[in-house]
């Protein structure tokens, strides 16, 4: 049994260790914020590199600023109406480099506001799939 427990230690330990220190993309709550959707387009999303951007972009930030390490992050949000139905996800490639965001339009005809806000590494791109006027 104490074998088994050490053997388990030695292999997780370095694993969850290199998992911690991949590029992720993460997405925050938006539930209470509050952007202009009249100009937002889900194909044309805005970058935000910096806390001044941020307060441009949503006037009340102050809680996303204490989320976001700006020297080491980005931010990407999506803002705009559609159907209920809507979908966008998200992932990141296996090196760290790219993000790409994946649309589906809903088939409801009902409108909805939509807002994401994801962050990535700094220095990582990102690609839109899915999304009217991609390829």
């Amino acid at each position: 049994m104490r074998t088994m427990l050490v053997l388990t230690t030695c292999l997780i330990l370095p694993l969850s260790l290199l998992a911690g220190g991949a590029a992720k993309v993460r997405e925050l709550d938006t539930d209470k914020v509050k952007v202009d959707f009249e100009k937002g387009r889900v194909n044309k999303p805005t970058t935000i590199t910096t806390a001044e951007e941020l307060d441009k972009a949503i006037p009340e930030a102050g809680a996303i600023k204490k989320q976001v390490d700006f020297t080491k992050e980005k931010l990407v949000l999506f803002a705009w109406g559609g159907s209920g139905g809507d979908k966008l996800t998200a992932r990141i490639t296996e090196d760290g480099k790219t993000a790409i965001f994946t649309y589906k339009g809903g088939l409801t005809r009902d409108f909805r506001r939509h807002v994401h806000l994801f962050v990535l590494p700094k220095n990582a791109d990102f690609k839109l799939e899915g999304f009217p006027g991609s390829k």
